[in-house]
């Protein structure tokens, strides 16, 4: 009985979860509804009720676990292996490991960051990266601290180069390999950490371990 209550709640939250992905797309964060979840999903209401308080209550939720397993991964990314396998003209396998995540998500990922979706998501990304690309370049070389390009403007280069490439892999059906896409933000972060600041695979004491 227990493991036939666990399935029926699995398949409730699939179906909330896939009636909220259509509702973002439709009418934006902002404007969700439980009414306007539980009836696309075909559920009523009091079984909604048995697992979220509310319509943001389910949207938040929904975003901490994505968002769990995205920076779980990206806390593996390393400025100075994109430009060591950059080298070799392969993808930075942590970087490939992000790209399949998305993948996994792609319909979360193809509303979240669209137009109808919540731009502090993207804003959540970038300073991610901040905090974890800036400190490791600056680890290796200190010097750039007062050279460096300013963080806003080093940041916007490297999160809308790489989160334009994966939303229009998503959105036009992710017909290539996530190992393709990595190799070409591997190459794009590469080139413009070398035009930036200056720098090469075999500078300072060589990768930083993440």
């Amino acid at each position: 009985m227990a493991e036939k209550m666990d399935r029926r709640k699995v398949r409730t939250k699939a179906l909330l979860y896939k009636a909220l992905i259509k509702v973002l797309e439709e009418k934006g964060p902002s404007r969700i509804t439980v009414s306007d979840i539980t009836e696309n999903a075909g559920l009523n209401r009091s079984t909604f009720y048995l697992h979220y308080t509310d319509a943001i209550d389910l949207l938040e939720r929904v975003k901490a676990d994505i968002w769990a397993g995205l920076s779980e991964r990206m806390k593996n990314l390393n400025p100075y292996n994109y430009l060591s396998y950059a080298v070799k003209n392969e993808p930075d396998p942590a970087m490939v490991k992000v790209i399949e995540y998305y993948g996994e998500h792609a319909d979360f990922f193809k509303v979240i960051l669209g137009p109808n979706g919540d731009p502090a998501f993207a804003v959540r990304i970038k300073e991610f990266l901040k905090e974890h690309h800036l400190s490791k370049i600056l680890d290796i070389r200190p010097d750039l601290a007062d050279t460096i390009v300013p963080k806003d403007y080093m940041i916007a280069y490297l999160a809308a180069s790489n989160l334009s490439i994966l939303l229009n892999w998503i959105e036009t059906g992710m017909q290539q390999s996530p190992r393709t896409i990595a190799l070409m933000i591997t190459s794009i972060l590469s080139s413009g950490l070398n035009q930036l600041y200056g720098i090469s695979h075999n500078n300072g004491s060589g990768p930083v371990k993440a």
